[in-house]
């Protein structure tokens, strides 16, 4: 196999978050169309064979009602996919907690409209259905074929998860007897924190025993740590690619590419990125630029750490994440009491309504 590079980038969502409904991302989008990304950004995904981003948002009008906040949430315009087919991305990832946001035929359609720009559909199940068939998209990469298959392991209403981590480890094992190399791209873990949790880094082992060469992770909206596990490469979270977020720890990230060399890696590197105005990701530069590469040579680091007390480490691990959450949810509705007076007024008893809605599961 000649030299394959692989970039891979975390999620992105072209739709709007509830508190962003008006001036989100689609709202962007639909303003800058294809200059939305900046051409550097662009060529950096072009210089590489394959492009994989977790597609965290519904591509579709199936079901769309233009005065309702639950049905414009992290729905995106379907001609989107063009968009990011045009920039660069080649394989999607939608087996994640959004992507039944708006129902199975919202899901569907979302799928063929990326298959129809050109994007290979990661983790829709079997036919692309949304079954429960946990399945592998062969990539022909030359003489051999890289096996990517897309896992849910984040429950939730509206999760697709397919698979249990005993099939995955299974099915990475048959491909990997077929002589494939193997990447497992993974929605898992908590968001907002900088690392794993101790069941991510053992399930990693678990997948790279079973011959997985690459497991990419996202869900947490940060970028974590990466780090080697024998010959294989784990990168437990790629962060946010395109995504409205409030919070400003938030704001970077980085595109994490991959160069293997018949079927063995043989070198990574972290492109840092920075979410700038209109939510455009932007090449870092300078101060910014040395910044996100000493942090995630930080959050690196404690892929290195052992501890004796796996009960402690959870126990502290569970109780920043609480804080960060709790963070958040504070960051949100600050921003909404602060932006007001830009809803559109049919939705603001939908904005009160919200978190009494979720608690009854009727959102």
């Amino acid at each position: 196999m000649s030299e394959v590079r692989i970039a891979c980038v975390g999620d992105i969502m072209c739709g709007e978050w509830f508190s962003k409904v008006g001036w989100g991302v689609s709202t962007a989008l639909k303003k800058h169309g294809r200059a939305f990304l900046a051409q550097d950004v662009a060529d950096v995904l072009r210089s590489h064979d394959l492009v994989l981003g977790n597609i965290e948002c519904v591509l579709s009008e199936v079901g769309r009602r233009e005065n309702s906040l639950r049905s414009l949430h992290m729905r995106g315009r379907s001609e989107s996919a063009r968009l990011l087919a045009d920039w660069g991305i080649t394989l999607g990832h939608v087996a994640n907690n959004h992507i039944l946001e708006h129902g199975v035929e919202a899901a569907r359609d979302t799928v063929r409209h990326l298959e129809a720009a050109g994007i290979r559909a990661v983790g829709a199940g079997r036919d692309n259905q949304f079954d429960k068939t946990l399945t592998a998209v062969p990539i022909e990469t030359g003489p051999s074929v890289l096996s990517v298959i897309g896992v849910c392991f984040h429950p939730g209403e509206y999760a697709h998860c397919p698979g249990t981590l005993e099939q995955l480890t299974e099915t990475v094992r048959q491909e990997k007897e077929k002589g494939r190399v193997v990447l497992v791209s993974v929605h898992w873990g908590d968001e907002l924190i900088d690392r794993p949790s101790l069941w991510q880094r053992w399930a990693a082992r678990q997948l790279v025993q079973a011959g997985a060469k690459m497991v990419i992770g996202h869900h947490a909206h940060v970028f974590q740590g990466v780090e080697t596990i024998d010959d294989s490469l784990v990168a437990y979270s790629t962060g946010n690619f395109i995504f409205d977020c409030c919070s400003r720890h938030l704001l970077w990230t980085a595109i994490l590419s991959i160069t293997l060399q018949e079927g063995v890696i043989t070198g990574w590197e972290t492109i840092p990125v920075t979410i700038e105005s209109d939510y455009r990701p932007m090449l870092a530069t300078g101060s910014k630029k040395a910044f996100i590469h000493e942090e995630i040579a930080r959050r690196c680091t404690l892929m290195g750490l052992h501890t004796d007390d796996t009960e402690d480490y959870e126990r502290a691990y569970r109780s920043e994440v609480e804080s960060l959450e709790m963070a958040d949810r504070k960051c949100i509705w600050a921003y909404i009491f602060k932006n007001w007076f830009r809803y559109r007024p049919v939705l603001w008893p939908q904005l009160i309504l919200r978190p009494i809605l979720r608690r009854l599961g009727r959102w």
